[in-house]
């Protein structure tokens, strides 16, 4: 019984994720018409390279169905995305690495990038990132549902500020 209770504990233990927001106000959203969608590997070189594009064409269509379900929409085209004020870019970054006790296996970016302009000199444009969630997670890299949990877990945060600052 106390080696089944060790086991259950050591593999709660080791399937955690968190998502931590350090983004700026919401009110930095407000305005905006919908945005691109990238979701990308930093590094991946703990997965297996098939496995790679599978995996980022299943997070791509989470995200995108969440962003639809939300009514936000997805800029597609360079022309979309260059006529929309700020061109607004919602980028996940996933970075996989084999656990080595230094890192965590599983480390999540989310950013939304969007032009702006300085006040001290209007002729400048940076692409600045406006809103960002960082997530850790720790837990088997073949746990395609704990991936998907913590990307999703960003992704819900994005939407959320992204509709508080663009009420319906």
């Amino acid at each position: 019984m106390m080696k089944n209770t060790i086991l259950v504990l050591a593999f709660f233990l080791l399937s955690v994720t968190n998502v931590f927001t350090q983004s700026r106000d919401p009110e930095s959203l407000r305005g905006l018409k919908g945005v691109r969608l990238i979701i990308q590997f930093g590094r991946a070189e703990a997965m297996e390279a098939v496995q790679r594009p599978v995996i980022l064409k299943t997070l791509q269509d989470d995200t995108r169905a969440k962003f639809l379900k939300a009514g936000i929409p997805l800029l597609e085209t360079a022309q979309e995305i260059d006529k929309a004020p700020g061109s607004p870019q919602f980028f996940v970054t996933i970075t996989m690495d084999k656990p080595n006790g230094h890192v965590y296996p599983v480390v999540t970016k989310s950013k939304l990038l969007q032009k702006v302009r300085l006040v001290s000199d209007p002729s400048i444009e940076l692409n600045i990132s406006t809103w960002e969630t960082h997530g850790v997670g720790v837990y088997e890299l073949s746990n395609l549902e704990m991936l998907r949990g913590q990307v999703g877990t960003a992704v819900n945060q994005f939407i959320k500020s992204y509709l508080t600052a663009n009420p319906k």
